[in-house]
């Protein structure tokens, strides 16, 4: 969705009952940083989709997405990469 300033994308991404994930595109670094800080979401990713994230990442949503836990929190410690 595109919208016309950062201002404008946190209310509509905040005005939803839900929160597991966000996303926002932009070139501009202070506004990223910005949409990470104020967005109330689980996972909040920068000029990617916010679906494919790492499995062993703890991950878990904020407000009517959420169990109130991070799934993956204790094996995402003993993740190793290959």
């Amino acid at each position: 969705m595109k919208v016309d300033s950062l201002e404008e994308a946190i209310e509509i991404a905040n005005n939803s009952d839900y929160g597991l994930s966000a996303s926002i595109f932009t070139k501009d670094v202070s506004n990223a940083f910005t949409f990470i800080e104020e967005m109330e979401a689980g996972l909040v990713r920068v000029n990617a989709e916010s679906a494919g994230v790492e499995l062993q990442a703890p991950f878990g949503g904020m407000k009517q997405s959420s169990s109130h836990s991070r799934e993956q929190g204790e094996a995402a410690k003993n993740f190793l990469p290959q």
